[in-house]
């Protein structure tokens, strides 16, 4: 059997104090969040896959050029890529108190918010190595 390969990204803000992330809870986890991505199509470059995966995911639609450093989790059955992008004030438009607006999620989650990376909640088994990297990054002096 093939492994699958998921592509996405970790839209981050950095609001002065620290820094916030946007992670989803899809429809089919009672408690778990992970970062918005999805599989990628036979022959998809992994950048192309993250992109279309996160408009997909919340209808927001990055650039190429956007997209940051390269992080990924080797599992057993999928392998999960994330990008890194900035957000930036043009963003403002898709969110309310830092949650993705209701009329942009797509029907896999059921919720897509910000989280502080030091106040995280439950992650994804199959992101979590993932997850602690990325937030490795981001406090490292």
């Amino acid at each position: 059997m093939k492994k699958i390969k998921a592509y996405g990204i970790c839209l981050y803000k950095n609001t002065g104090n620290s820094i916030e992330v946007l992670l989803c809870k899809s429809a089919n986890s009672n408690e778990r969040w992970g970062f918005l991505k999805g599989v990628a199509h036979i022959d998809e470059e992994p950048i192309e896959a993250a992109l279309r995966e996160f408009q997909e995911e919340c209808n927001i639609k990055i650039k190429k050029e956007e997209l940051g450093d390269f992080f990924i989790q080797k599992n057993e059955l999928k392998d999960i890529g994330i990008y890194l992008v900035a957000y930036n004030e043009s963003l403002n438009k898709y969110f309310h108190n830092g949650i993705l607006y209701e009329n942009n999620l797509s029907e896999e989650n059921t919720n897509v918010e910000f989280f502080k990376i030091d106040k995280l909640p439950l992650i994804k088994k199959k992101q979590k190595y993932l997850t602690q990297e990325i937030v490795k990054y981001f406090t490292k002096d």
